[in-house]
């Protein structure tokens, strides 16, 4: 069978076509929208005054969250049970115990200055003590300078919401009737910073901080002069009022106010940018625009019609070709008559179908079976993070003095990884192969630090002539510490066992994890019944495949719920006779 593929000889690659018929058809759209940007950029003005709006609204909000969040960070100092018990037992209290309050509310005192950049230095004055402390000038008797500053900002009435000294900015509170003050410097220098984060959402643009009560308290404007004539322009009313941005005339240019409040200090975050910065003429741009709307349309068409007759047919033909490969049609050819990138791509495909179906002749299925598994031992033998961990407890065994455990640990590791890389027959006597696994559950035992433990039975009763695939048991196990302790219980217990009778032979693999759902072990045998062609990755599937190829379909792996309340594998072997 042969499917005739669409298309003439041609020079050109087709990446080449694609290229160059995009270039020639958007060439004209490209130059057309360039000159309409740039006649139309003012219609897009009330969405860059939403945007502005928005974005300073977005940072006023984060300043005053931040603000807020100082705030309740000194209120949760003010209570402090260290705090306290300095201010109301300092007199009566030990030197020793005192020392120790004040290191803790030092500690205290530097996690709050450290919990914003806002900060600059933070400090409680105990009148109980007669001292303050605080992250600059560290634990200093009374009077100092510090307190008379504090002291001389305390006077200002009615309290207002921050106190000022020249450039600096505090926030004060007092506690227990003024036995206990708190004092947060604020950095100006980075609200300095956020203020310009603002102003640098557009071009000529300022923002100042502060209301006409207090006057401008930071601005990023140059002329002082200027954030005055700003406030001016409000009233008390309407400055406060965040839902009011709009033109204002000053110095006979219009800006564009955005007043938004910042609730925490009592005072406004004005935003006003030049408007001729956002702002436009704007002319013929509805003809233009549907001018360009009919040229997009039709660019579209002729580009989807080119597309489509240098790429859509041909891969077509090629999707066509591999959906009769799923129905097991391998005697398919796809002939080419073009020079391009498609006629390598089908003689490729008519190779592959070729080389499929010989080696599908040859066995392919039970090869590439035998590869996985092949590939799965592989990996299993190299799994650093088990031994990363391994080496890990092994340190903190001999760091904690415990000598036995570390050498049961390392003689147990040693035994484990020098079965596992060890070269040789793929198959080993059960004997060996049953005490790897329980090497392998000490190993466990001793990284869960004996949260978990494991229960066997001795094999006495398999022949020692016995000989079974290498690493089937502790994918098994592997599987319970993984999957059936991974909440973290504290009493995990796993329980395995052998039993040989009648040339059969069965190891049973059973935990007490409760993680295991009936649906999941319902899946879990809807998996392992499948035939050994299905591709699974996962160590339980694996081992069921490796057993069924080797042994037949009588062997391989079960599931089932415990006794014990968790998980229940059952490993069977019917040797070879």
């Amino acid at each position: 069978m042969k499917l005739q593929s669409a298309g003439k000889a041609s020079r050109w690659y087709v990446y080449q076509k694609i290229v160059i018929v995009f270039i020639l058809f958007l060439l004209p759209l490209i130059s057309m929208n360039i000159w309409l940007n740039y006649k139309g950029m003012s219609i897009t003005k009330d969405a860059i005054l939403n945007s502005s709006l928005a974005g300073a609204s977005f940072y006023s909000k984060q300043l005053d969250k931040e603000m807020y969040f100082i705030r309740n960070l000194q209120l949760q100092l003010l209570n402090d049970k260290d705090l306290q018990k300095l201010s109301f037992r300092g007199s009566m209290l030990e030197n020793y115990e005192e020392v120790e309050l004040i290191d803790q509310v030092r500690d205290r005192l530097a996690t709050l200055t450290v919990s914003s950049e806002y900060v600059v230095n933070a400090g409680v004055y105990v009148e109980a003590i007669g001292k303050t402390i605080s992250t600059d000038s560290g634990v200093t008797n009374t009077p100092n300078e510090e307190l008379k500053l504090i002291s001389s900002l305390m006077a200002v009435t009615p309290k207002p919401s921050f106190y000022r000294s020249g450039s600096r900015i505090f926030f004060i509170e007092t506690e227990n009737n003024g036995a206990v003050w708190s004092y947060i410097e604020i950095s100006r220098p980075k609200l300095l910073e956020a203020l310009r984060e603002i102003a640098n959402l557009y071009p000529q643009s300022e923002v100042l901080l502060g209301d006409k009560e207090a006057g401008t308290v930071l601005t990023t404007a140059q002329e002082q002069g200027e954030s005055a004539a700003v406030l001016g322009l409000f009233d008390d009313e309407s400055l406060h009022n965040s839902s009011m941005p709009g033109m204002r005339k000053m110095h006979g240019v219009n800006y564009f106010i955005t007043p938004n409040d910042v609730s925490s200090l009592h005072l406004s975050l004005i935003m006003y940018v030049n408007q001729n910065e956002i702002t436009r003429p704007l002319s013929q741009f509805i003809t233009w625009f549907y001018t360009l709307f009919i040229i997009a349309i039709i660019v579209m068409i002729l580009y989807s019609f080119s597309v489509n007759l240098m790429i859509h047919r041909p891969l077509s033909k090629l999707v066509k070709a591999f959906h009769m490969i799923e129905t097991d049609n391998l005697n398919i050819m796809i002939e080419s008559k073009t020079k391009d990138e498609f006629h390598y791509v089908f003689n490729s495909f008519n190779n592959m179908a070729r080389k499929l179906k010989n080696s599908i002749e040859d066995n392919y299925e039970q090869k590439i079976a035998l590869q996985r598994s092949q590939l799965k031992q592989l990996q299993s033998q190299i799994n650093p993070h088990f031994l990363y961990n391994s080496f890990f407890n092994i340190y903190m065994m001999c760091k904690v003095g415990d000598s036995d455990s570390a050498a049961e640990l390392s003689q147990r590791l040693g035994s484990y990884y020098q079965y596992i890389t060890r070269s040789g027959a793929d198959e080993v006597p059960f004997d060996k192969e049953y005490r790897h696994a329980l090497d392998y559950c000490d190993i466990q035992c001793i990284r869960f630090s004996n949260r978990v433990h494991f229960e066997y039975e001795e094999q006495t009763e398999v022949p020692a002539t016995i000989t079974v695939p290498r690493l089937i048991i502790q994918p098994i196990v592997e599987n319970v510490f993984e999957h059936a302790f991974e909440d973290g219980m504290m009493e995990g217990k796993v329980y395995i066992r052998t039993e040989y009778r009648e040339g059969k032979l069965c190891v049973t693999v059973e935990d007490n994890g409760n993680l295991a759902t009936d649906a999941m072990i319902e899946q879990l045998n809807t998996k392992l019944a499948r035939d050994s062609k299905s591709i699974e990755n996962t160590g339980l599937i694996n081992v069921n495949n490796r057993l069924k190829l080797k042994y037949g379909p009588e062997s391989g792996l079960t599931a089932s719920r415990s006794m014990h309340g968790g998980l229940k594998i059952n490993l069977t072997i019917i040797p070879e006779t």
